[in-house]
């Protein structure tokens, strides 16, 4: 009896474990489902948020590995510029200046399209009205490859404003290089130029050659497709003839101006263009306006004897659009110091040695053009900047306008943030030197000068 009730217990007790592990283990099954679908809809649902790390939206700089996964990006967080990015296989398509995504990508609409002009000023209307519209699109290509390149195109225009010389430097060539050093390029990447000028492109042919060891590409003569492993549209700016080292591997204006050097120079070798005699006087370089456009010396000849008779040797430079960039360099590399009236021949800084002297005329309403643009890069590169302010009387605009016009007395109250008003200051004016000013004025340069000739040469 008392084994059979013994056995009764036991096959009741295992009775009960059986019942209870199923239960336990159905009510797992089922707790599973509820999280499962709960996570779906807290993914489809708008205004759920999930809290599980894998959903939370992950806040990563610019270019950083969740951005590089989608085909088409943009960082447009800057105030002069945009640059779009195409992350894998480009196909380039000339007929259409359109620039295709020729990968897979699971992330990028198929009808994405985008029109831009590669240019880093993208609030100025004017100038990017002077610049090719490019098609940039995640829609399949309909084109095959006809010429394959392996490495990455970097597109950019030599439209807008480079016709003239600070443009040429400050939209162009400061931009590709602070963009070159900014992405780290390393010269592996094809220069691929949009409104292409011949002389342009012949005039820097030696500087450009250190962004790429690849030919340049002129893409408004091209009639086959290309195709790229990935594309950079439009160029990086900082600002006025600035390069910020914190966005450019600690790079510098500096080391700007040593590329300029290692081009125009490279043995590194300042080359002399005065006279080394023991009676050798400093060499002033006059860059002369004479185009009509304003801001000329009209009392040149007087100018040019009172340089002279303080005991400087006088160059007259008139800078030219198709001039060699080489001869210029050399030339005021050479001298010991530079004036010029305010004007893009200011741009010029770049060419001058540490140490040397740089003077700017700076006409009325021109003074927060002048400091920005010329004295803050100046003394950057380490040069000896010194300013001549004209007076009221020097200006011609006091014979149009008279002495005491708002014109003159308060330049920014008559401008109030209108360009078309300041281009008064910019086109109209011409300057009429005052000779016992301006001699008191040279003779500080002259005191500068010489001592930067006796140490440096």
């Amino acid at each position: 009896m008392l084994k059979r009730g013994v056995s009764k217990t036991a096959i009741v007790f295992l009775v009960l474990m059986v019942f209870f592990l199923a239960s336990y283990v159905n009510l797992s099954l089922l707790s599973r489902s509820n999280v499962s679908v709960a996570s779906s809809i807290s993914k489809t649902r708008p205004g759920v948020v999930s809290k599980t790390r894998e959903e939370r939206p992950a806040r990563s700089p610019p270019h950083s590995l969740p951005e590089i996964k989608r085909a088409i990006t943009c960082d447009s967080s800057h105030k002069d510029y945009d640059l779009w990015f195409i992350n894998g296989p480009t196909l380039f398509d000339p007929i259409t200046s359109t620039f295709f995504t020729a990968g897979p990508s699971n992330s990028t609409p198929p009808d994405l399209a985008v029109k831009f002009r590669p240019y880093p000023r993208k609030t100025d209307e004017r100038a990017k009205s002077k610049v090719n519209e490019l098609t940039l699109t995640s829609a399949p290509p309909k084109s095959s490859c006809g010429i394959t390149h392996s490495s990455p195109a970097i597109v950019f225009s030599t439209g807008g404003y480079t016709g003239n010389f600070y443009h040429q430097f400050n939209d162009v060539l400061l931009a590709l290089y602070i963009t070159v050093n900014s992405l780290s390029l390393n010269r592996d990447v094809i220069l691929t130029v949009n409104n292409w000028s011949d002389w342009w492109v012949q005039k820097y042919a030696d500087l450009l050659h250190h962004f790429t060891k690849h030919p340049i590409l002129n893409m408004d003569n091209q009639t086959r497709t290309h195709c790229f492993p990935s594309a950079i549209i439009g160029l990086m700016t900082h600002g006025p003839l600035v390069v910020d080292p914190t966005q450019t591997q600690q790079k510098t204006l500096l080391a700007f101006h040593a590329l300029l050097e290692k081009t125009y120079i490279p043995r590194g070798k300042h080359v002399s263009t005065f006279d080394k005699s023991k009676n050798a006087r400093p060499q002033l370089v006059l860059v002369n306006r004479k185009n009509g456009v304003g801001r000329e010396i009209l009392n040149l000849k007087e100018a040019l004897r009172a340089i002279e008779e303080v005991g400087f040797k006088a160059i007259v430079f008139e800078p030219k659009r198709n001039g060699a960039v080489g001869d210029t360099y050399r030339l005021l590399h050479g001298s010991h110091a530079m004036l010029a009236v305010h004007g893009a021949a200011m741009t010029h800084l770049l060419f001058l040695r540490v140490g040397m002297v740089l003077g700017e005329i700076v006409p009325i309403g021109t003074d927060w053009l002048a400091s920005t643009f010329y004295e803050k890069p100046a003394r950057v590169l380490g040069l000896e900047y010194m300013k001549y302010k004209i007076g009221v009387n020097e200006s011609s605009l006091a014979e149009k306008y008279g002495a005491d016009d708002l014109v003159l007395s308060n330049p920014p109250a008559f401008v109030n943030g209108n360009w078309t008003k300041a281009k008064v200051y910019m086109k109209t004016q011409n300057v009429k030197l005052d000779m016992v000013r301006f001699r008191k004025y040279l003779k500080e340069v002259f005191v500068k000068a010489k001592r930067f000739m006796d140490k440096e040469g």
